[in-house]
């Protein structure tokens, strides 16, 4: 099965799950994640949750939340959370908990935030502090993971 089958039956199992909202709704699952991939099969991120709790009109509260972007199938940022509320339909995310965003050369962090996953683009509202630093030593914060790829 090549990766636009797959594609095709992961949309079909969405609008499924979309329709059968009312019945997973006050559901929690363990493990969360969702992919999101380019044209060409490629991981351009991935959002994980420690637990999901689905809630009305698309949104599902997420505890342990990881954000990891990739470029060129390795990641380049990665952002934590101790909990958001995602709209999985509009595509973003959101919080009043702290943040800490991790890239090659700086650190955010600061308190809510807002996350938009078609730009890829974070807002961070409170408190924020940047630290930047062309030596910084991150050890495994950013070690480059190679990209799942769809088949």
């Amino acid at each position: 099965m090549n990766w636009r089958s797959m594609g095709l039956a992961l949309a079909l199992l969405l609008g499924a799950v979309g329709a059968a909202a009312g019945q997973i709704e006050g559901s929690a699952v363990t493990g969360f994640r969702l992919p999101e991939y380019d044209e060409d099969g490629n991981l351009t991120q991935l959002l994980y949750g420690e637990t999901a709790t689905f809630l009305p009109d698309n949104i599902v509260e997420l505890t342990g939340l990881k954000i990891e972007l990739y470029r060129q199938g390795a990641v380049y940022l990665r952002a934590a959370a101790s909990q958001c509320a995602l709209d999985s339909a509009r595509g973003r995310a959101a919080s009043r908990q702290h943040i800490r965003i991790v890239t090659d050369k700086s650190v955010l962090t600061g308190d809510g935030f807002a996350w938009n996953r078609e730009n890829q683009q974070f807002q961070i509202f409170q408190n924020v502090k940047v630290t930047l630093d062309a030596q910084m030593d991150k050890g495994d914060l950013l070690k480059p993971q190679p990209a799942a790829k769809k088949e």
